[in-house]
């Protein structure tokens, strides 16, 4: 390799470090210095935040309300969102210092991924909080060094790389409370899964120190697929989480109603129905003795609604004597 080669080699790494430098950097002019707040008076505002929505591109703004001090999503009936995902947007917005100033010039923003949520081919998110009598809106880019992230302030040019990268969940499910209901199997007694077609299946503990559950009325020629299928769906209700939720329907197809009765006197009954292959749940629960406290917070929190959930949950909710026999060996075999 010659001398000119090698200066001319030069001169194409010369040129693409400034080219590199041009994107990274904007114009710094009269630009603030590192440690500024991008939202000097946001934190002292906290409190008085109304709304948050959050757009990207390809996807419906996702809104959540604050009504009466409780936080819900507003295309979800208000129903309970993630308090501490909420804050922690909203502190990385009000807590956003600047690193360093960025580029300026619109053409160049969806290298840092600060572009327009709006184009459709954006990977930027945008984050506006609503108080009584202003709103702060922040476009929120590119991860930057693990832990910063390019931002832009909505209608401002200037880009910055700020000292904060908040997880900003993506999907409406992401944002809701998931807990329907957690009783684990070693509560419950009995349970009673009943079809539609009127197949029923009842499995039961005589004691809760009992490890495993008891099926009852098996048919005959027919024994269990191995002994403790049963704790499978018995256990249904054990750390039950939604994927989404809805308002009850008025008028729902019959569905599976899985009855579950505790050691202490709590009957939760949980219907589940399945269309399109998704599956929505709906809860009732009542106290059969004084001992069992839990089912008026039960229903204050799933009354009026009903909760898709996952597919593995529904088949044990959705259980079928051909889910849990087999034939039964006979001494020949």
């Amino acid at each position: 390799m010659n001398s000119k080669t090698l200066r001319f080699l030069g001169f194409i790494v010369a040129f693409l470090i400034v080219a590199w430098l041009l994107v990274e950097s904007g114009d710094e002019t009269d630009l603030p210095d590192s440690g500024m707040l991008l939202f000097p008076d946001m934190e002292s505002a906290l409190n008085d935040v109304q709304s948050i929505s959050i757009s990207r591109a390809g996807t419906d703004t996702l809104v959540i309300n604050r009504v009466e001090g409780a936080w819900g999503l507003a295309d979800r009936g208000n129903y309970p969102a993630l308090v501490d995902s909420i804050r922690d947007v909203l502190m990385a917005m009000a807590q956003a210092t600047v690193v360093e100033p960025k580029t300026a010039d619109p053409a160049r923003h969806s290298r840092l991924g600060v572009d327009d949520p709006v184009n459709d081919l954006s990977k930027a998110v945008l984050v506006k909080a609503v108080t009584g009598d202003r709103d702060f809106s922040l476009i929120f880019g590119n991860v930057a060094q693990g832990t910063y992230r390019y931002a832009r302030i909505a209608g401002d040019d200037q880009s910055w790389l700020i000292d904060q990268n908040p997880e900003i969940p993506t999907s409406v499910g992401d944002w809701l409370e998931a807990d329907i209901v957690d009783i684990p199997s070693t509560r419950i007694r009995s349970v009673t899964i009943t079809h539609p077609d009127g197949e029923s299946i009842t499995a039961s503990k005589e004691s809760e120190s009992d490890t495993d559950f008891i099926v009852a009325d098996i048919p005959e020629e027919r024994e269990l697929s191995y002994s403790t299928v049963a704790n499978g769906f018995a256990g249904a209700l054990n750390d039950l989480d939604l994927d989404d939720v809805r308002a009850t329907l008025a008028a729902e197809p019959e569905g599976v109603v899985a009855e579950f009765v505790t050691f202490d006197g709590l009957k939760v009954t949980a219907t589940t129905v399945s269309a399109d292959g998704e599956h929505w749940l709906s809860l009732m629960a009542e106290s059969l003795t004084d001992d069992a406290g839990d089912a008026e917070a039960i229903n204050a929190r799933t009354a009026g609604w009903q909760f898709r959930i996952a597919d593995y949950k529904a088949n044990l909710l959705n259980r079928r004597w051909e889910d849990i026999l087999k034939p039964a060996e006979t001494e020949d075999q």
